[in-house]
């Protein structure tokens, strides 16, 4: 029992972790608060990793419902999913920014940037949305519902921790280090992905046969 529980609980983490990557976006945090004063930059981490925790939290509680609306299957979210979180992984592997110049250049100009570009795209975006609400729809038991909301607040809170020791992790880590740990959390959320998709394609093929 308890084993069970730890691996559904590294799966977990290792999952919303690995597309969350709050590693990756500390070179971004660094960046865009690189003018700020010390408090400015911690009130800045506090608030994004508020955002973070409350955007997973809503799509924790509401993604089974949202499914149902749209008329969206399981294994059509997890193809999709996994489509979407192979390409943030092909991304990472080729040492692609998570913001695009133009996002960069906005977001230098803007005053509060905790929730749009931090926590939203760059943390919590469509990838980290899929993934929760895959792992919701795939719980069994009000255990497992219990070790995805701790994942999620474990994760939101790497994500202020990372945030707010930006400046010290860029200086001691270097641009190589963060380059290939990103490369390495590219390939876990690669193999992520293409389980998402294989998850999302065995039910349909069992049906066809069954058919």
């Amino acid at each position: 029992m308890i084993h069970e529980v730890l691996i559904f609980f590294i799966g977990s983490f290792v999952a919303l972790f690995s597309i969350v990557d709050p590693l990756l976006a500390v070179p971004v945090f660094a960046s865009l608060t690189e003018q700020h004063s010390k408090i400015q930059r911690v009130q800045t981490a506090k608030r994004a990793s508020l955002y973070v925790l409350g955007i997973l939290l809503v799509f924790f509680i509401a993604g089974g419902l949202i499914l149902k609306f749209f008329g969206i299957s399981l294994e059509g979210l997890r193809i999709a999913g996994g489509l979407m979180i192979i390409g943030s992984a092909a991304e990472m592997l080729q040492k692609k920014d998570r913001l695009l110049p133009i996002e960069q250049q906005e977001s230098e100009e803007k005053e509060d940037i905790a929730f749009s570009p931090l926590a939203m795209p760059l943390l919590s975006g469509p990838g980290a949305i899929a993934v929760i609400i895959g792992m919701t729809t795939d719980a069994k038991s009000v255990l497992q519902y219990g070790i995805i909301l701790v994942t999620i607040c474990l994760v939101a809170l790497t994500c202020y921790i990372m945030m707010r020791l930006s400046h010290e992790i860029t200086h001691r880590m270097g641009t190589t280090m963060m380059k290939s740990f990103a490369r390495i959390m590219g390939f876990i959320l690669l193999c992520v992905g293409v389980q998402y998709i294989v998850n999302g394609i065995m039910p349909l093929l069992k049906s066809v046969f069954h058919a």
